[in-house]
């Protein structure tokens, strides 16, 4: 099974980590400052359940790797740049070492909507609606944000319970602004080999049908146990579970963009039942899926709203 990756507690010179542990604040995980006049070592490939990863450059420049159905798209930020991976992308830096640069990075937990960073339920709930529908990745932010994040982090790293609750009220402002911030469009595409390519195309062209791994390895020409050493070493998680990250973002579209019952969408990609499929959404999406319509249908009625004003 495809692991997760955390970093330890560490606190030197260069490169600061305060863990959950350490601030117990609800639905903060990881929160990193890092300012490093040297390369550093690139992290693997690997995704987060149900966590947004946050990473804020100072300084310098970072490139992210993220998989997206067949192509690995990378992504290079410098300074006054936001970078943003959402639950369960498989992203990384592959073999691309990171040159000297400045940044905070910090982990949202989307586990418990109802207290998220401390808030009460309404605006707790009201800052996971945004964050889940925020769809822009590469974000351009600017002092007045930077200096949210230097008070927060400062203050959270002092570890006493006075600083800490400061210091939340400085991270949730910066989290709640994200919304009006620039976008950034730059991004490159590596192909990855293809005869796994071959087998993403087929899952793609046939997600509503039930699918074999061993018949993906024979769209791709390869063994059954080459295809799966293949898969995991150019994508980074098993065939398996990259069938179920596509049905999932398959059902979101079927959720927003047609009237089928959620049962029916179930069934329509292969599921044995519809309370096994809204099990499996949940874990992937951190709602419901009769929510995530719910949701996505304020969304639009907002903004349709807001254009006709």
């Amino acid at each position: 099974m495809f692991k997760e990756l955390f970093d330890q507690y560490i606190w030197t010179n260069e490169k600061k980590i305060i863990t959950h542990a350490k601030h117990n604040i609800p639905g903060l995980g990881n929160f990193e400052y890092q300012n490093s006049p040297k390369n550093s070592l690139p992290s693997s490939f690997h995704y987060h359940t149900n966590i947004i990863e946050i990473h804020c450059m100072v300084k310098g420049q970072r490139t992210t790797l993220i998989e997206d159905k067949g192509h690995i798209r990378s992504y290079t930020y410098t300074g006054n740049n936001i970078f943003i991976t959402y639950p369960f992308e498989i992203h990384g830096n592959g073999n691309i070492v990171q040159p000297p640069g400045e940044y905070y990075a910090f982990q949202i937990d989307l586990t418990n909507p109802k207290n998220l960073l401390g808030l009460n339920e309404e605006y707790s709930q009201e800052l996971v609606n945004l964050l889940s529908l925020q769809s822009l990745r590469h974000l351009r932010f600017g002092s007045t944000h930077l200096s949210y994040l230097r008070m927060a982090f400062n203050c959270i790293s002092s570890l006493e319970p006075k600083s800490i609750r400061i210091g939340v009220q400085f991270l949730t402002c910066f989290l709640f602004s994200l919304q009006y911030l620039t976008p950034i469009v730059q991004e490159e595409t590596k192909e990855v080999d293809e005869h796994i390519l071959c087998s993403i195309n087929y899952i793609n062209d046939h997600i509503l049908e039930p699918l074999q791994i061993k018949d993906l390895a024979s769209v791709s020409g390869y063994s059954m146990s080459h295809f799966k050493m293949k898969f995991r070493q150019e994508i980074g998680i098993t065939p398996s579970e990259y069938i179920t990250l596509q049905k999932m973002e398959y059902a979101k579209h079927l959720l927003t963009k047609t009237k089928q019952s959620i049962t029916e969408i179930a069934y329509s990609l292969s599921f044995s039942s519809s309370n096994y499929f809204c099990s499996v959404f949940k874990k992937f999406t951190n709602c419901t899926p009769r929510d995530y319509r719910a949701l996505h249908k304020e969304k639009t009625e907002k903004t349709s709203f807001t254009l006709q004003e």
